[in-house]
Formats: C-alpha cells, sequence, structure tokens
C-alpha cells in the first residue's frame, strides 16, 4: 500500500475501489464513500477561495462529526496543514496555539460562536458547522431549539462563515505536495513533559494506516464497522479510528462525545466490529449492564492505549466476550504522537498478556541506557526508543527539543520516549512506568508543568507541584500541592480551579488541594514528586 501520497489521495484510491461501501455514518444517516470524497472535493474548493495557499495552517476543533472529516481531508488536498485542537480548548490557550502555528483560520460547531467569538478581535476567521444541516427537518428544529441562546448572536459575514456555504463546484485541482512535508500538527506533552506542537507528515500517517490490515489480519474491511469515539485532534483516533478505516474500504460509525449507553445501542444496532479506547472507556462499559448482552457478540477486536492498563481489566473484558459469545480480546498497545501513535501492540496472533506487544512492521524499537544513553541487552530497563517511518517530523518552532528527544546510532535517528520499560527475548516490549510527567485524565493529556507554570505566575504562591492520582471513572484526576507565600492572602481552593479550568480547560482541574509548609525536594534540590505521590 502506497504511503508516498497524501491523506486525501489514499482516501480517494479507497472511493474508486469501493464506491458503494458506506463511509461514515452519524446519528443514523450514512455517507458512501463517492458521497464523501463528493463533499470533500466541493469544500476543498470552497476553502481554496478564502486564499489560503500551500503549507498555511488552518485550525480544526471539532468532535467526530460529518464536516470534522470533510475539513481535515479537503484542507489535506490543497496541500494546507490541518492543526488539530480539542473543541473545548480555553479561549487564551486557542489563541497561544494559533498564534504559536500562524493560523488565522479556526473550524468550530456553530454552538461554540459565543465562546469563541473574542477571537474576532485579533482577525481569525471562524467557520461554523452545523452538524445537522444535512439531516431532517425535525432534527434541525430540534437542534436549533436546544442551542437557541449559543446561535442568537450569530451574523454572518466575510469573517464568521458558514460551513455549508463553502461548499463550491468551481473546481479545484489536487495541490502535489512532498509527502514527507508537515500534513498535521497535533499537541503533546513531548517526552519530556512540556507542552510541543508535532508535525507529522502524509507519509507517516499513511504508513500507521496500512499497517490496520497486520493489526486486524485482515484484508477487506468492506462491512467492518469502527466506533469512531476516539476524536480526530488525538493521534489514536485520527490515524487508526478514521484514516485507517477509510484506507481499508471499512465504515466508521462516529460519535462526538463517549456516552456507554448510547455506545451499546451503537456496537448493537450498527454490529460495531472494532473499538480502540483508553482504559476509562472499557471501564465505563463494563459497568453497564447492558454490555452483557448477546447482541455485542458481533465485537471482533478491541485495543486499548493511551494510558496505564491494569492486567484485571483486560480479564474481565475478556470474560464478558466469551459470555457472549464472542472471541474478541482486549488487547494493549503502546506509542507516542511523536511516531503518530501505536509503535508496538498486541494482536490476536501474537499477544501477550503482561506486555504491550511486539513491534510493528517496519518500527524498531529498543531499550537505552537511564545515564550512558547506550543500547542495552534484552530484559533490561531503559528508556524506550522507537525508530521508522511513522517518526515525526519534529517539534514546530522548537530545533532544540527536538534534538534532545532524539538519539542516533549508526546512521538511524531513534525517538527516546521517556517512558521505562523493557524488551523481553521473544521481542514483546514491556511498559513499566512514565518517566515524562503527563497525566492522562480519560484519555486527555494533562501536563503538570503548565498547571504549575500558571500558577507559579500568581503573587500568592510560594511552590506547588501536580501529581496524577488515580480516580475510578476518569483514569487519573490532577492532585495540586501548594506551598503559600506567607507574605500575601491564601486563594480559594474554588478561586484556584477556575483559573485552571480557564487558562488550562476542564481535564487540568485539581480534584484535591493540600496545602503543605515546603514540597519535598531530591538531592539536587528538584521537587521530589516520587515522595509526593507516596502521600
Amino acid at each position: 500500500m502506497d504511503s508516498n501520497i497524501s491523506l486525501y489521495e489514499a482516501v480517494n484510491i479507497t472511493c474508486k475501489k469501493s464506491p458503494e461501501n458506506t463511509a461514515l455514518i452519524f446519528m443514523g444517516k450514512k455517507l458512501k464513500y463517492h458521497q464523501l470524497i463528493n463533499k470533500i472535493d466541493l469544500f476543498a474548493n470552497g476553502i481554496n477561495q478564502l486564499n489560503i495557499k500551500k503549507g498555511e495552517v488552518i485550525t480544526m476543533a471539532l468532535p467526530n462529526v460529518f464536516e470534522a472529516v470533510i475539513s481535515f481531508y479537503a484542507v489535506n488536498k490543497l496541500g494546507i496543514i490541518s492543526h488539530m485542537v480539542h473543541p473545548i480548548t480555553p479561549v487564551k490557550q486557542m489563541k497561544t496555539f494559533m498564534k504559536t502555528t500562524n493560523s488565522n483560520t479556526l473550524i468550530i460547531l456553530d454552538s461554540f460562536f459565543d465562546y469563541y467569538k473574542e477571537l474576532l478581535d485579533d482577525e481569525v476567521k471562524l467557520i461554523l458547522v452545523t452538524p445537522v444541516e444535512q439531516f431532517s427537518f425535525i432534527k434541525k428544529i430540534g437542534y436549533k431549539i436546544i442551542n437557541c441562546k449559543k446561535l442568537k448572536n450569530i451574523r454572518f459575514n466575510d469573517q464568521i462563515i458558514r460551513f455549508s456555504s463553502l461548499y463550491s463546484t468551481k473546481p479545484t485541482n489536487i495541490i502535489k505536495t512532498n509527502p514527507m512535508a508537515p500534513s498535521t500538527y497535533l499537541h503533546s506533552g513531548g517526552t519530556s513533559g512540556e507542552p510541543k506542537t508535532i508535525e507529522l507528515s502524509n507519509y507517516a500517517i499513511n504508513y500507521l494506516a496500512s499497517q490496520v490490515s497486520y493489526i486486524m489480519d485482515k484484508e477487506d474491511f468492506t462491512n467492518k464497522h469502527m466506533l469512531g469515539v476516539l476524536p480526530m485532534f488525538h493521534g489514536f483516533g485520527l490515524c487508526m479510528g478514521i484514516h485507517g478505516m477509510l484506507r481499508f474500504g471499512g465504515t466508521n460509525t462516529l460519535m462526538p462525545k463517549f456516552n456507554a449507553d448510547e455506545a451499546i445501542d451503537l456496537i448493537k444496532k450498527n454490529r460495531i466490529n472494532y473499538i480502540i479506547g483508553v482504559p476509562s472507556l472499557f471501564e465505563a462499559l463494563l459497568k453497564n449492564k447492558d454490555f452483557q448482552n448477546p447482541l455485542i457478540k458481533n465485537i471482533d477486536q478491541a485495543f486499548v492505549g493511551g494510558d496505564y492498563v491494569a492486567l484485571d481489566l483486560k480479564n474481565r473484558f475478556d470474560k464478558t466476550m466469551e459470555n457472549v459469545g464472542s472471541k474478541a480480546r482486549l488487547l494493549e498497545g503502546y506509542g507516542l504522537t511523536e511516531v503518530v501513535t501505536v509503535c508496538a501492540v498486541n494482536t490476536i496472533k501474537n499477544h501477550k498478556q503482561n506486555s504491550v506487544g511486539k513491534p510493528l512492521p517496519g518500527i524498531d524499537m529498543a531499550i537505552v541506557d537511564l545515564e550512558t544513553k547506550e543500547f542495552i541487552t534484552t530484559e533490561k530497563d531503559g528508556i524506550i526508543a522507537v525508530s521508522g517511518p511513522t517518526m515525526m517530523n519534529g517539534y514546530l518552532n522548537d530545533e532544540l527539543a527536538t534534538e534532545e528527544s532524539t538519539i542516533t546510532k549508526d546512521g538511524k535517528k531513534w525517538i527516546l520516549t521517556g517512558d521505562l520499560g523493557f524488551i523481553d527475548k521473544e521481542g514483546y516490549v514491556h511498559f513499566k512506568q512514565r518517566l515524562k510527567r503527563i497525566i492522562k485524565v480519560s484519555g486527555i493529556p494533562v501536563l503538570p508543568a503548565e498547571i504549575e507554570n500558571l500558577l507559579m505566575s500568581l503573587d500568592s504562591v510560594s511552590e506547588v507541584a501536580a501529581i496524577g492520582v488515580p480516580d475510578e471513572q476518569k483514569g487519573f484526576m490532577v492532585k495540586l500541592f501548594i506551598v503559600w507565600n506567607q507574605d500575601k492572602v491564601k486563594i480559594d481552593d474554588s478561586k484556584i480551579k477556575d483559573i485552571i479550568k480557564q487558562n488550562l480547560g476542564t481535564y487540568a482541574v485539581p480534584k484535591q488541594i493540600v496545602e503543605l509548609k515546603e514540597l519535598p525536594k531530591t538531592k539536587i534540590g528538584k521537587t521530589n514528586t516520587m515522595a509526593l505521590e507516596k502521600m
């Protein structure tokens, strides 16, 4: 399968092979491949008329709806870079993201207009999506009633543009681009836990998507359904959930926001075959009594990653599948955004329950000594390193961080993941713990460094540290330790939480705030986060 093409061209090839296959399902409505490509082409025509050039950037902050997929591939067709961002990113953070990426155009749901209208002052164009525009009159009316307060202030003009108004029949040719050039920007904590914007090429995303056939041991995905619940601003959701299935002619059932009851209904109604998700998603499914229903036996395979996965979770899922008559197992994988997403995974044919699987074909993984950075032998702990065709182009505007995150041996470049693990004699990779400080709240990365830097800007705060603590519902939550400046007035917990929410979003809000006289320190004077975790 050719990876030396654009993401748009890859899906267009599928369309030519299987035009009548169903590509997407959303709220019961189906889009066949030829219909999807047609809408992508029409929207690309309209975007082209906005005079946004090849190599420039458009920011997309959308949940999984038809327009999210359409706009992603339309932009790619024009050689424009897709900057994928969480739909409820705080306005201040969105401004920073767009300034960093030189983006002047933002695609959002129309119901988020009031939330982001402040960006109009920065001369940002807002393209507003009405997700039910292609649906029945009744659904449109229902949507307007539910969102009437959020929609009442919208006045369309040259700066506030209706998404559907950009569908144009004025033809646009495919813009030829270098497959190795950046096509997509995703946000991550980097390999050090500091916020980074990662540049990914068409080639890297295409190559990983081409591995879906190997991972699932299947060539023909006609009438095979993926639950598209992981968002497109998440590398796992974008590449393996959406693009991977579209490369092989499968169907994505789009789900804008996870809800266990709704997910189980879709699994039964649409006969979902594949689910990929974070541990908290599978915990929620298992706690729902309806997940014991024999109608879910059509699940063929399920993959989990993006966070620590308890062995008990895998065992309980496998037992449930066995009880309903399915051969599916919960298969754990491992990856990071710097290599698009998954680089090692267990499969039905090759799996070891206490591992994260073997490296994918074409991907090399090794272990590097923590101190010397020398490559070390089998079954010794060290930093997990990854090399191969899915490697990022680098961190945007940060050559130093890009250089510090990589190592070269015998002419080959490796990403140092910042994670501790080992590789056993059979070639299975074992992940032990994160060395980088990232907290995954419901699978969404929260960066302690961002929280700490924000709060240290307050005069009342003398010292602060954020850690992750286990949470039954969300996997992990933030716990905050604060040392107050004795010369200043303390800030109420509710105010601290509000400051964090406004600047960094809901997921970064701490579940608990603890006041200390001083933070524990290591021998070299750094905050001892391991000591805090033991508290």
